[in-house]
């Protein structure tokens, strides 16, 4: 073989060897291409798929809040307690009881009008201006005006009531300065609670205002209860109605009353505050045709206030707690703190727990839970 053959088949082997390598380098390299998209692929099929369309679900916190409101009978001051310079002396016993409720009512019966006329009492009262004053720094929020001393001192008594509420920046119910007042609804919040009051009185002891005076009393008028509930309650979660009724001295309700707390329960009235007995009544549960209850306190005795009968001296805080879970309102838990007032050794008038003054009041806790009956709570 010449020397030349020898070369060029040396160069075919060369070149072969050369496209053979390129080949199986190309061919590697697509295998790992290959291997590479496979593996993406797999990733991506095994990844949670996100569905921009799905909706994403929120769940809702629903709070659930919880007040307690009470009201306190009557304040009715004879000449006696009407002499006092102050009165915190006279409610310190009570003062935290009172302070520990969201919102306390207060049936301030003798009219606080002595800076303007003489100091009285039976049959018309006139009471020291700052017994509202003294109220309000024991814990009281609201003072119901509808009842049967409001005109004790004609409208001059009346005018000068509003007076020293103003001056005390104390709220009211039950009369009012004007139409304008009257129908501007009383309407509280607490922690996002909203509570509607409405207050009525049977009468004025035979005495009226003036024809065209711009006072307004609310008296109990079948009609007008159920125009005044209905009215506020779409506005508010609950209703409650203060009513000033009843024979006095007696401590079972009257057939009138019963009827009324029944008018009450079906206008939708959630809670009933009575005043004007002076002495404590029952407690009951009404419950109307649409499920929806009525806890009615009938009467709620003195809480300060020197009148005839020895069981006048016993009356109470009367308590109810409301709860507010999303649009869900439960109302339960009423509770009376049986109060005396008593005379301490120092010739002062104060009301204490009964609890703590068993030995010296003219009753104890037992006679006052039979008075209350079931389905309430006597402390």
């Amino acid at each position: 073989m010449s020397n030349l053959k020898k070369v060029l088949i040396g160069l075919f082997i060369a070149s072969l060897t050369i496209i053979v390598g390129v080949l199986f380098s190309m061919k590697t390299e697509n295998t790992k291409t290959d291997e590479v998209l496979t593996n993406e692929q797999d990733i991506l099929s095994t990844s949670p798929q996100v569905n921009e369309e799905s909706e994403v679900e929120i769940e809702e916190v629903i709070r659930k809040e919880t007040i307690q409101i009470a009201m306190i009978g009557d304040i009715l001051m004879h000449e006696g307690l009407a002499s006092y310079a102050e009165y915190t002396s006279s409610f310190s016993p009570v003062e935290a009881y009172m302070q520990q409720y969201d919102y306390l009512i207060a049936n301030q019966e003798s009219p606080p009008v002595a800076n303007k006329f003489p100091i009285s009492g039976y049959p018309r009262f006139s009471s020291p201006d700052y017994i509202i004053r003294d109220l309000k720094t024991a814990g009281v929020d609201m003072l119901n005006i509808a009842n049967n001393h409001i005109v004790d001192k004609g409208e001059e008594g009346v005018k000068t009531f509003f007076e020293n509420l103003a001056l005390y920046n104390m709220p009211y119910v039950g009369a009012y300065q004007s139409e304008e007042d009257a129908n501007t609804d009383r309407i509280i919040e607490l922690k996002g609670i909203k509570v509607g009051i409405v207050s009525y009185t049977y009468g004025t002891n035979g005495l009226y205002l003036p024809q065209g005076s711009p006072y307004v009393i609310n008296y109990i008028d079948e009609e007008k209860i159920r125009a005044d509930v209905q009215a506020v309650k779409n506005k508010v979660d609950v209703v409650v109605a203060h009513m000033h009724w009843g024979p006095e001295f007696t401590t079972q309700e009257h057939e009138t009353q019963r009827t009324l707390a029944n008018l009450l329960n079906e206008a939708g009235v959630h809670i009933v505050f009575g005043t004007h007995p002076h002495v404590l009544q029952p407690y009951t549960k009404l419950t109307n045709e649409y499920g929806e209850d009525t806890h009615v306190f009938y009467s709620l005795g003195n809480y300060f206030s020197t009148t005839m009968t020895d069981i006048s001296y016993i009356g109470g805080i009367a308590s109810v707690e409301i709860t507010k879970e999303g649009e869900m309102i439960t109302i339960d838990r009423p509770t009376l703190l049986a109060t005396a007032n008593l005379l301490d050794s120092d010739g002062i008038y104060r009301v204490h727990p009964l609890a703590d003054k068993e030995d010296r009041a003219a009753r104890n806790l037992d006679w006052v839970r039979q008075v209350l009956g079931e389905g309430v709570t006597v402390e």
